[in-house]
């Protein structure tokens, strides 16, 4: 079968099942003398299973641990099913704050105060409501780093020439070390040079971690609409 007859038989698209093909999930064979997938019902089978599974919440990457034999499925199902339980709660408590919300006039004459009380009193009581801490979830990944490879200037430098990175870092930390001793030894402007550096670098980070967000969200908005 082809890529167009599969999608008729699935509901899926080209392109999801060319995604789930390249997260591992599904491995076509090819045929011989073109090199084109083709696709049995075995792969069929696989899809509509990535489906039913999709259906339930569940990561495309713990799908995967499942099919690799490192996750097992009915843990995977009982994980689920909590998380699911949890959402369920958090969404009880955030349907009740909006109906109670309702017709309390416009968002500047809200008692924004007495309503977040409201919700940490509820909280303590075992209420829940949805979580409200993006940014520091976002901050979290953004510096969950592999030593060198997470770092957005070094870690490009290492991903593309790994030789000539390791050649840079020591040139960079032995210059770093210059510079720092000469600050403590009293150097002005080579003091300020090491401040401006650090301006910079942490103005980059800035602006890398933005762009973060930016692909994590284009990436969160893609996922919701397979």
């Amino acid at each position: 079968m082809k890529i167009g007859e599969v999608g008729k038989e699935t509901g899926l698209s080209a392109s999801n099942i060319r995604f789930y093909e390249k997260k591992g999930l599904l491995c076509p064979k090819r045929r011989e003398e073109s090199q084109y997938r083709e696709y049995g019902p075995e792969d069929v089978r696989r899809l509509k299973e990535i489906m039913l599974f999709r259906k339930l919440g569940i990561s495309v990457e713990s799908i995967y641990l499942m099919y690799q034999g490192q996750a097992d499925y009915d843990g995977l199902l009982r994980r689920q099913e909590e998380e699911l339980s949890e959402q369920m709660e958090m969404l009880k408590g955030a349907l009740e704050l909006c109906r109670l919300l309702k017709g309390k006039g416009p968002v500047s004459k809200l008692d924004v105060d007495g309503w977040l009380g409201y919700v940490h009193t509820e909280e303590k009581n075992g209420k829940q409501f949805a979580r409200a801490e993006e940014l520091l979830e976002d901050l979290a990944g953004f510096s969950r780093m592999d030593a060198f490879r997470g770092d957005p200037y070094v870690g490009s430098i290492f991903r593309k020439w790994w030789m000539p990175g390791a050649l840079a870092l020591c040139g960079f930390v032995q210059l770093l070390t210059v510079a720092i001793t000469s600050v403590l030894s009293g150097g002005g402007v080579m003091g300020r040079a090491v401040i401006g550096f650090w301006l910079l670098y942490f103005a980059g980070l800035v602006l890398c971690f933005l762009q973060y967000r930016k692909k994590k969200r284009q990436k969160e908005k893609e996922e919701s609409e397979r």
